[in-house]
């Protein structure tokens, strides 16, 4: 790609637009003009003449409104600066980061500004999104932020954060930012002539309307609303010249098309598996600023198509490519940051990661298992050959028992007896993946859900013998259980279920109440035994408080309260579990979305582990919730 010719004629093209903008203004003026003249013609006498400056008038108004609202609402935009757009979009400010994954971003961060000769902007991490996004925000040097969300640090590599980062640093130099707050406030201009038409149509305190004033308005309301759609649309083909101007900055700030090449691949895969949705509400309000936005009416949307993007830079459209959660070591040094001033030297080569490495580690990030992945599969394959009742409940109870377990094991080899076959599947349990484990536990109590109720009965009874064969039953060993239990006995109103539509109404409710939150917290506190350590606890210890705490602030609990939670006893556990269930198929998704971003916000790591996501996945099961994406990710990653 040469980049230096794309941005020279990205320069022009802007230039172009923007005086249509001011050919769109005078367009505007004129027809309103034009068609007034022609309503003053037919209301008042033939042979009459125009009121005195009637001409000045119109113009004077449409003028008044589309620059005087475009400064009202430039100063709007002015207020707080980029931050404030950060804070609409929940992001949290990182200055003392406490992952690797976000010291990396500011490091990256600080190598961008180098290379671009900008200044260092504040740095917000949206935690609460798990799609591949990014945006800056602001007017100048003193209030920029850049946000990135949680889905784009710990689904890109090292290269492909530069070339995010990268290519917003090219909207900082090319001065997008105060561009694009200059183009919101036009259009918003040019609206208020539509609506200020709309207001002359409507009647009086008296239900009396004026017939002047409503033709008046209906010529006002139909040419503003054109003008609006035009101006809507060459804001938006400016908006695409810009983003292909930052693509290009972005390749000339990290000297390589690879980073934000695969970036946009992901984002377009994502887009297929309809994962690259923001969910904040206040997106869509800032859709120009993104990296990306959902497609729309073409020459209404902000951003080029992918597929052009990708040519772009590429030189053809290569494939979408997968973005799950990468598994590389992340050892980013914790230095100092300092603020970088402006370059009088213009550009300084920033690090670059070899090709070899984006292969490896992007596309096909190798797995981390504890068996070979060919053993892994073939075992796979002999577990879901065997159907035999027997078979499949004693394939059901290893997947339920810990290997390392002596005294469970000695129990499953007695309930074994008498099959000749035992061992294999015994040896074939233990070659699975541990993220392996939990989804064929679901495909095979799925499939013993039509059984005789005597055999579900019996092998209820048999999973409660071998989870307490030791003596004790951990809290994770609970959850197996209760999951066993939940899907024999309601998996087959669950799949009727599923044939009953879904709807959304203002009368759903989506706020916990004071009740509801004291059974949400016994759950949370008893999860608490189990996240974020990594060994069952007999009682909460201060992570698991700090865990349980930072859940229960989302929905309003107090810390103190919060930090009171005791985890539950059996009876206090089920009375919760089935308050829980109660709740709204709006609430309960909530809630383990909860879980799963706070335990990933604690992790060392940034991801989730095995044993965390099985706790996790066990409750999205308990409570009949879909999984959210970063919990489901950590089970695709070996697929």
């Amino acid at each position: 790609m040469q980049f230096r010719q794309h941005q020279w004629k990205a320069h022009r093209k802007t230039l172009h637009l923007f005086a249509w903008f001011g050919v769109l203004l005078v367009a505007l003026t004129a027809a309103v003009n034009l068609f007034l003249a022609l309503v003053v013609k037919l209301v008042l006498p033939i042979g009459a003449g125009y009121p005195a400056l009637f001409f000045e008038t119109n113009t004077a108004v449409v003028v008044l409104f589309v620059i005087g609202g475009a400064w009202i609402e430039t100063a709007r935009l002015r207020e707080g600066g980029g931050a404030r757009v950060a804070h609409w979009l929940g992001g949290v400010e990182i200055t003392d980061p406490d992952s690797r994954l976000e010291q990396r971003l500011l490091n990256v961060v600080d190598e961008m500004a180098l290379a671009s000769g900008q200044a260092t902007p504040r740095v917000f991490v949206l935690r609460r999104e798990d799609a591949i996004n990014a945006m800056v925000a602001g007017w100048g040097d003193d209030d920029i932020a850049l946000c990135v969300t949680r889905g784009a640090l710990e689904r890109l590599n090292r290269a492909e954060l530069q070339g995010l980062v990268a290519h917003e640093f090219g909207h900082i130099k090319e001065e997008d930012l105060p561009l694009t707050m200059r183009l919101l406030a036009l259009v918003w201009g040019l609206s208020l002539v539509h609506g200020y038409g709309r207001s002359l149509m409507s009647a009086d305190e008296q239900g009396r309307v004026n017939s002047a004033a409503w033709l008046i308005g209906l010529v006002l309301s139909i040419i503003g609303w054109l003008g609006w759609l035009a101006g809507r649309g060459l804001q938006a083909a400016i908006a695409r010249q810009r983003e292909y101007l930052a693509d290009a900055s972005a390749i000339q700030f990290t000297r390589t098309r690879d980073g934000i090449g695969n970036v946009l691949r992901k984002v377009w895969h994502d887009q297929q598996t309809l994962t690259a949705t923001m969910h904040s509400p206040a997106a869509e309000m800032v859709a120009s600023l993104l990296l990306y936005e959902p497609p729309g009416m073409h020459w209404l949307s902000s951003h080029p198509p992918l597929q052009a993007r990708i040519a772009r830079i590429c030189g053809a459209v290569l494939p979408p490519i997968p973005a799950p959660i990468l598994r590389e070591e992340v050892n980013e040094a914790r230095h100092t940051r300092t603020t970088a001033e402006p370059s009088t030297k213009g550009f300084v080569n920033a690090p670059v990661i070899p090709l070899s490495a984006l292969s490896t580690s992007a596309d096909h990030p190798a797995p981390t298992m504890s068996a070979p992945l060919h053993d892994d599969r073939d075992a796979l394959a002999r577990l879901q050959r065997r159907q035999g009742p027997t078979e499949r409940r004693l394939v059901v109870l290893g997947l339920m028992m810990d290997p390392e377990n002596h005294r469970e094991l000695k129990l499953w080899r007695q309930i074994a007896t008498g099959l000749t076959h035992a061992n294999a599947i015994l040896e074939d349990v233990q070659h699975l993946h541990p993220k392996r484990r939990l989804p064929e536990f679901e495909r095979m109590t799925a499939q013993m859900s039509g059984d005789p109720i005597e055999q579900k009965r019996k092998l209820i009874e048999e999973a409660r013998d071998l989870l307490r064969a030791d003596g004790r039953v951990t809290p994770l060993e609970r959850l197996w259980w209760l999951t066993l239990r939940h899907r024999l006995d309601t998996q087959r109103v669950t799949q009727s279920a599923r044939l009953a539509p879904l709807s959304i109404s203002d009368e759903t409710p989506t706020q916990f109440s004071a009740q509801d939150l004291v059974h949400a917290g016994n759950l949370t506190a008893y999860l608490a035994r189990v996240i974020p350590e990594s060994e069952d606890q007999p009682e909460i210890t201060a992570r698991g408080y700090l865990w349980c705490t930072r859940v229960m602030n989302r929905f309003g609990m107090p810390d103190q309260i919060a930090q009171a939670l005791n985890a539950p006893d059996a009876d206090t556990l089920m009375h919760s579990l089935a308050e829980v269930q109660e709740l709204s198929w709006l609430q309960r998704p909530l809630l383990l979305k909860a879980w799963v971003e706070e335990t990933i916000n604690l992790s060392s790591t940034g991801l989730l582990s095995d044993r965390h996501a099985d706790a996790l996945r066990l409750m999205a099961c308990l409570l009949a919730c879909p999984l959210p994406p970063m919990l489901e990710t950590h089970y695709r990653r070996i697929q």
